[in-house]
């Protein structure tokens, strides 16, 4: 596995500003093999503490939902740990659901119940009463964005919408740890937006593991990256340091002011190009070269729309499991 840094055995603890940290999610050589041969996860390790946000990037299929399911001790691993806050979740089920919050892939909705009936059921099933719970579901329902439809039953919503009630349902108990499999799938960009502002403030006194298909989404909000394929970690790291893994040409989209000086311009200095109505797409060796063509094109003919990502993350990722596939 390509990394940056040694996996975290489970007795390690972190010392950041001279605390001392014990992880929140602990994995040691996790392994699952299921009754068929089919080898789900194979020999996984991984840590994160409270206050990170961890994402794990992979095709369908590439073993992320056994992962959780492990995590949330729905599934017996085959070999290796877990610890969820220092607690086995496979012989502390019960202590664990009231500190864990999970958002599923598919979304679940209790279809007769209002939105408000939901959160108002699981808070009462949580304990919580009264005032308390009038508070909790008022903030969750308009943290998420779904206070207009406190009293829609599920079978009116949308599936968009399933999904944010999936997420007040976590949030509104207070969980120590948010585990999220692909939370924004299938969601509006204003309700993205807003999930990601959430998720950027929950941080602070949570661990929150993130499945999520989104780069965009990962490299915005996760600390920590692990990229997996046919169910082992591939690469791990921060998201710079993950798009430095791999060494890959800097593109740029641009629409200059002036098409036809644009193109005497590339013509000029012999660098390839292709079009896509009104947008021109250049790759170079190196960002130096890059920001030299963007300075020339702005001086000879203006820009009105600029797009670099230098180096990007989702090409980084996309090379690595291309290499994973043919290892």
């Amino acid at each position: 596995m390509r990394q940056l840094f040694d996996l975290t055995p489970i007795s390690l603890q972190f010392s950041i500003t001279g605390v001392t940290m014990k992880p929140v999610i602990e994995v040691r050589e996790l392994t699952k093999v299921y009754p068929n041969g089919f080898k789900a996860n194979d020999c996984l390790s991984l840590s994160a503490l409270e206050g990170q946000i961890v994402g794990f990037v992979g095709p369908n299929g590439a073993g992320k939902t056994t992962l959780i399911r492990q995590l949330l001790g729905l599934l017996r691993p085959t070999e290796g740990k877990v610890r969820v806050l220092g607690r086995d979740p496979m012989k502390e089920a019960n202590t664990l659901r009231g500190m864990v919050g999970y958002v599923p892939q598919m979304p679940l909705y209790y279809p007769a119940l209002t939105v408000g009936e939901t959160l108002g059921f699981v808070l009462r099933f949580k304990g919580v009463r009264g005032r308390e719970l009038v508070r909790r579901r008022r903030e969750a329902l308009a943290q998420v964005g779904l206070e207009h439809l406190v009293n829609h039953s599920g079978y009116q919503l949308s599936h968009g919408s399933m999904r944010l009630l999936l997420l007040a349902i976590a949030i509104c108990q207070d969980p120590r740890v948010l585990i999220l499999d692909e939370p924004t799938s299938m969601i509006d960009i204003v309700s993205r937006a807003r999930i990601h502002r959430l998720l950027a403030k929950e941080r602070s006194n949570k661990c929150i593991l993130l499945a999520s298909h989104d780069m965009n989404e990962v490299r915005t909000l996760c600390d920590r990256i692990y990229v997996i394929a046919s169910g082992r970690f591939i690469a791990e790291g921060t998201p710079q340091e993950i798009s430095a893994l791999v060494k890959l040409p800097v593109e740029i989209a641009f629409v200059p002011a002036v098409p036809s000086g644009v193109e005497e311009l590339l013509r000029t200095k012999n660098i390839s190009f292709e079009k896509e109505g009104p947008v021109f797409h250049v790759a170079f060796n190196d960002l130096p070269q890059g920001i030299e063509f963007i300075n020339d094109a702005q001086r000879s003919t203006g820009l009105n729309y600029l797009h670099l990502e230098a180096p990007s993350l989702e090409r980084a990722v996309l090379q690595l499991l291309q290499e994973a596939k043919h290892e």
